[in-house]
C-alpha cells in the first residue's frame, strides 16, 4: 500500500514513512448544476456517507432557510469570566481548527445555517466574542455545498432527497476553486481536515474534496491572527476515514491508534505548531458505533443471519454474531435488507464493508487514544472536552440536558442529522454546552451555558 503522512490519508491509512509518496492521479472533478440529475456525482456529494450512491439519492428539491439562528445570535449574554485562561488584560481572541464537525457539517452538506449553528459559533456567543469570524457562505448562496433530507416513506431504511437551490459557485480546473472568502477568519474547520492543512509546506496530494472547501482559505493565514485560545477537534474525521476506507483495521492504522502505539504519546507536529503554549480545548473521540451511520441496519430484527467476508478475494471471514461487529452502510446493505427484512440473513460482502470483532477491538478509541487525549491535554494545560463520554450517554437513551431536554440520539431523533454523523443544530448547541463545562472546570471560568430549552424554541428546530 501506498505510505501517507499522518491525519491527511483519504486511502488505506497505514503507517507513515520517511519519505513522500509518489503522487497519484486523482480523478478531474465534476461540477454540477442546480438543474442536473440528484444522481450527477457532484464535488461535495462525498459529504454525506451515502451520497456517493446515486440509487440512494432520489430527487432533487429545493428548501429555503429555515432556522432563525441570527435572531438567537442577536441576544445579549450575561458577561463572561475566563478565569486563568486569558491573563490580566488580555482580550479573548479564539481560533478553531478540526474536521466536519467544527466546519459545521450537517446533513451532509455545509450551509450558511449550519456555519451560523456550529458550536464554536454558540460558544463564542455564548462567551461574549464579538470578534470571532466564521467563513460564513454569502445570503444568495445560503445553502452553500447543498444537503440531504430524509425522505417521508413508509420504509424503516432511510432514503433521502438532495437540497440543490442557492448553492455555492464552483469553478471548473484543475483543481477546481471556490470562491475566495474575503474578510477574517477565526473557525478554519474543513472537512476531513485538521491542523496540518495549516502549517507552512504540508499539503496533500490527493485529497480532492477537502482542497476544494479549504480553496475559500485562499490567502488567509491563521498565524497572523493573534490568538491567546484555541479549540481542536483534530481527530473525529480521521477515525470516520479509517472506518469506511481501511479494508483491514489494525492497531497501527494512521487513521486510529498507529501514532500513539509508535510513540506512546500524541506528538503531532502540526498541533503543537498551532498550539505553542496557549490555552485552549481538545476533544476525544466518540465511538463510531454510537452514531445513526452504524446502526441504519441492524441485524437485530433479522431471525438468523449468516454472514461471510472476503479476505484477499476468498470468502473465509464469518462473522460471530456473539461479538461486536459493524456492517458498513452500503446500497448492497440496503437491498438485502430490504430483501430480508423479518427473514433469514444470509450474504457475502467484501472486507472493507464488514468490521469485525477483532477490527471493533483495534479501531476502539476509548482503549488507546483517548487516554493519550487525556495525557496531552494535562501536559498542555488544556480542557478536554469528552464526546466519546457525551455520545455513549446519549446511545444508551434517556439522556436529558441540565434544563430538562430528551436527547434523542437515533438516526430521525434530535441530536444527529441526516448524514447520521454530524449534529443538529441542537446537537451543536449541546456540543458547546460541553466545550463551555470543560473550560469553566478547567481554568476555573464562569461562562454562562446556552439553555437549550430556549434555543430549541428560539430558532423553531424541528426534527
Amino acid at each position: 500500500m501506498k505510505k501517507m503522512l499522518f491525519l491527511v490519508i483519504l486511502t488505506a491509512c497505514n503507517q507513515p514513512g520517511n519519505s513522500w509518496p509518489d503522487p497519484i492521479p486523482v480523478k478531474p472533478i465534476e461540477i454540477p448544476t442546480a438543474e442536473d440529475s440528484a444522481k450527477t456525482v457532484g464535488p461535495f456529494m462525498r459529504i454525506h456517507p451515502m451520497g456517493k450512491y446515486p440509487e440512494m439519492i432520489h430527487d432533487n428539491i429545493e428548501r429555503q432557510s429555515g432556522l432563525k439562528i441570527e435572531e438567537w445570535l442577536s441576544a445579549p449574554v450575561p458577561l463572561a469570566d475566563f478565569g486563568r485562561a486569558l491573563k490580566p488584560g488580555q482580550e479573548m481572541e479564539m481560533i478553531a481548527f478540526g474536521g466536519g464537525l467544527t466546519a459545521g457539517v450537517m446533513n451532509g452538506g455545509i450551509t450558511r445555517e449550519s456555519q451560523q449553528a456550529n458550536y464554536t459559533n454558540l460558544l463564542a456567543h455564548q462567551m461574549g466574542i464579538t470578534n470571532f469570524a466564521m467563513p460564513l457562505f454569502d445570503r444568495d448562496h445560503y445553502n452553500g455545498t447543498g444537503y440531504y433530507v430524509y425522505r417521508n416513506t413508509e420504509g424503516d431504511y432511510p432514503q433521502w432527497d438532495r437540497v440543490v437551490n442557492n448553492t455555492i459557485a464552483v469553478s471548473p480546473g484543475s483543481p477546481a476553486a471556490m470562491p475566495t472568502y474575503q474578510g477574517k477568519i477565526s473557525n478554519y474547520g474543513l472537512f476531513e481536515g485538521s491542523t496540518e492543512w495549516y502549517v507552512p509546506g504540508w499539503g496533500c496530494e490527493n485529497c480532492d474534496l477537502p482542497k476544494l472547501p479549504f480553496s475559500r482559505f485562499n490567502g488567509h493565514v491563521p498565524t497572523e491572527i493573534p490568538y491567546n485560545f484555541i479549540v481542536i477537534e483534530e481527530f473525529f474525521d480521521r477515525w470516520m476515514i479509517g472506518v469506511q476506507r481501511t479494508r483491514e483495521i489494525g492497531r497501527f492504522n494512521d487513521c486510529f491508534n498507529g501514532p500513539i502505539m509508535n510513540s506512546g504519546r500524541i506528538t503531532d507536529y502540526a498541533i503543537n505548531y498551532h498550539l505553542r503554549g496557549k490555552k485552549g480545548v481538545i476533544f476525544t473521540v466518540p465511538r463510531y458505533q454510537d452514531l445513526p451511520y452504524m446502526n441504519w441496519y441492524s441485524m437485530k430484527e433479522f431471525q438468523n443471519a449468516y454472514i461471510t467476508f472476503d479476505r484477499n478475494g476468498t470468502a473465509d471471514g464469518v462473522v460471530n454474531f456473539l461479538k461486536p461487529f459493524s456492517l458498513i452502510p452500503t446500497t448492497k446493505l440496503h437491498g438485502l435488507c430490504e430483501r430480508f427484512k423479518g427473514r433469514a440473513f444470509s450474504a457475502n460482502f467484501d472486507d472493507i464493508e464488514v468490521i469485525d470483532y477483532g477490527e471493533t477491538y483495534e479501531s476502539d478509541p476509548e482503549l488507546f487514544y483517548n487516554s493519550k487525549i487525556r495525557e496531552y491535554a494535562a501536559e498542555k494545560d488544556l480542557a478536554v472536552v469528552d464526546l466519546f463520554d457525551l455520545y455513549q450517554r446519549i446511545h444508551k437513551g434517556g439522556y436529558r440536558t441540565d434544563d430538562g431536554v430528551l436527547i434523542d440520539g437515533t438516526a430521525r431523533g434530535n441530536f444527529f442529522s441526516s448524514d447520521g454523523i454530524y449534529p443538529t443544530a441542537l446537537g451543536q448547541a449541546i456540543i458547546a454546552n460541553e466545550v463551555i463545562k470543560a473550560i469553566n472546570r478547567h481554568y476555573g471560568a464562569k461562562i454562562p451555558p446556552i439553555d437549550i430549552a430556549g434555543f430549541a424554541r428560539k430558532v423553531e428546530l424541528k426534527k
